[in-house]
């Protein structure tokens, strides 16, 4: 289910995958993704609010799920 919704949108796609990969600020994110950085918190949020993200002090990290997402998704190459 939350594969399809990450899957669904090329910005959550591009968020999720940058928080994976340890990139833990929106604005660098969207700097580096070309995104226009409300629309990139607007996905982080929607990524929250799924549980496969949290915001930390620091930035955002992948919750417990996320991660078993990030490599069942990579282990099927669905990213």
């Amino acid at each position: 289910m939350n594969e399809g919704f990450i899957l669904s949108n090329k910005i959550r796609k591009a968020i999720f995958i940058e928080i994976a990969s340890g990139e833990k600020r929106i604005e660098r994110i969207a700097k580096k993704q070309h995104l226009i950085k409300r629309v990139a918190k607007n996905a982080a949020e929607e990524l929250k609010n799924h549980g496969i993200i949290e915001e930390m002090e620091d930035g955002y990290k992948l919750t417990e799920e996320g991660a078993k997402l990030y490599a069942k998704m990579k282990g099927s190459d669905e990213l």
